[in-house]
């Protein structure tokens, strides 16, 4: 029996929790690890970080300071019903003060 307020009726026996729940679907993209990337600094150095695009959307991991073989483990997650795009761009860059270069 449920109780809302000035009104009471009887919970209906089939429905579940599962009912309440509006199933949706999804891409994963998980970046996981870069090795050998080049040095692109004339320091020597390189701070990289991917950017994954799908049509508007796009995700971005955090940048690795000196790192020529990142781990990331980053999971990006793209909504099925709000793609416009059938191509994922992954793109290694390196993070600089000025405008950031592209690695792979």
């Amino acid at each position: 029996e449920v109780k809302l307020g000035n009104y009471k009726g009887v919970r209906d026996k089939t429905a579940s929790t599962y009912d309440l729940v509006v199933q949706m679907h999804y891409l994963y993209v998980n970046v996981v690890k870069a090795k050998d990337l080049p040095v692109m600094d004339v320091s020597g150095s390189l701070d990289p970080y991917v950017e994954v695009k799908l049509g508007n959307y796009k995700g971005v991991t955090q940048h690795l300071e000196k790192n020529q073989n990142p781990v990331w483990n980053k999971v990006f997650a793209f909504s099925k019903e709000n793609l416009q795009a059938n191509l994922i761009e992954v793109t290694v860059k390196d993070k600089d003060i000025g405008k950031d270069d592209f690695v792979g």
